[in-house]
């Protein structure tokens, strides 16, 4: 996942914490109930499969639920939570709060 704004006529892609634009679109949800998203939680996806998951998106709109622990999460909620880290990274770059969007849709949603 991206999040850019638009400056002087262009889009400026907005690094995350970790300095880079690309926030791969994982969650995973730690022994202690936090939740890590991004590259911590794409790290997590082969030594904690139970509580990790990528590849939510083209199930939004769908019935499917995903189990993390002892937690379940809609495709929805995963992409929400995604998109909140997002808007985080981007107001602490832009020193300001964001409360407009726009956001686009991923390739691979089901006909559904």
């Amino acid at each position: 996942s991206l999040i850019a704004v638009w400056r002087e006529g262009r889009a400026e892609l907005i690094p995350n914490a970790l300095g880079e634009v690309l926030t791969p679109s994982a969650v995973s949800l730690d022994e202690d109930g936090s939740i890590l998203v991004g590259s911590a939680a794409r790290a997590r996806l082969t030594t904690h499969p139970l509580r990790s998951v990528a590849a939510f998106k083209r199930y939004m709109g769908s019935d499917k639920r995903f189990t993390l622990g002892d937690r379940q999460f809609t495709p929805e909620e995963l992409s929400a939570l995604v998109l909140g880290s997002l808007k985080a990274d981007a107001e602490a770059h832009l020193g300001m709060p964001v409360s407009t969007a726009v956001i686009s849709v991923p390739a691979y949603f089901s006909d559904e």
